[in-house]
């Protein structure tokens, strides 16, 4: 926390990892803010970090469940990537429900 607070002082920006653009082990700057990098999730390993990036470039996924299955990550730490807003607005399930055509 102490580092972070110090890169607000000297006026670095953050901003919120894009899975399409998110690298596996580097920060990277993107319009002028810093974009960590999924390594930096506790949590994430960097062997499931590449896991991650070696999956996205395979295209969109259609649920978490096809996201975990891909990248191969445990479903604590796809469910913690979802909570940091990372996987977006993907549903749950590939499963369609009754409700979805209400």
């Amino acid at each position: 926390m102490k580092i972070v607070q110090e890169m607000y002082a000297r006026g670095f920006q953050f901003c919120p990892m894009d899975l399409n653009l998110v690298q596996a082990r580097h920060f990277q700057i993107v319009d002028g803010k810093l974009m960590p990098a999924l390594s930096a999730i506790d949590g994430l390993g960097e062997k499931a970090a590449d896991g991650v990036v070696e999956a996205v470039k395979d295209g969109p996924f259609l649920s978490k469940d096809d996201f975990r299955q891909r990248s191969k990550v445990s479903k604590s730490v796809a469910d913690l990537m979802g909570d940091l807003g990372i996987l977006g607005s993907i549903p749950e399930s590939n499963q369609l429900s009754i409700f979805d055509f209400a």
